[in-house]
């Protein structure tokens, strides 16, 4: 006898609990629960993005996924200077921004 996640008896031929509801995901993909609020016009362009992009994918959940990997490449990486890792860093940013003639490739001593 089979049992399913959650330890419970199936027997032969009992599918239910046994699969999953859901294709799994292709191994570079991972799954997160993510909240979002936005205004009704916005959720409804969105809706409408990822109508468009669920005619390629089996789950609604894989074309907002989509959506937002989409979204992100758009977006691009606007941030050029990354934030400071360690205070000593941004001591160091700091300084050769105040010294006239420094560059961050040249060394402070």
């Amino acid at each position: 006898m089979e049992r399913d996640r959650l330890g419970r008896r199936r027997k032969p031929g009992q599918d239910r609990g046994l699969r999953p509801l859901y294709p799994s995901l292709p191994e570079e993909w991972v799954s997160k629960v993510l909240r979002v609020a936005m205004s009704e016009a916005d959720w409804a362009r969105f809706e409408a993005l990822a109508a468009g992009a669920s005619m390629t994918t089996e789950t609604r959940a894989r074309a907002h996924g989509l959506v937002v990997s989409r979204l992100l490449e758009a977006a691009g990486h606007a941030k050029t200077d990354p934030d400071p890792l360690d205070w000593l860093d941004w001591e160091r940013s700091k300084a050769l921004r105040l010294l006239p003639g420094m560059s961050l490739s040249r060394p402070l001593s």
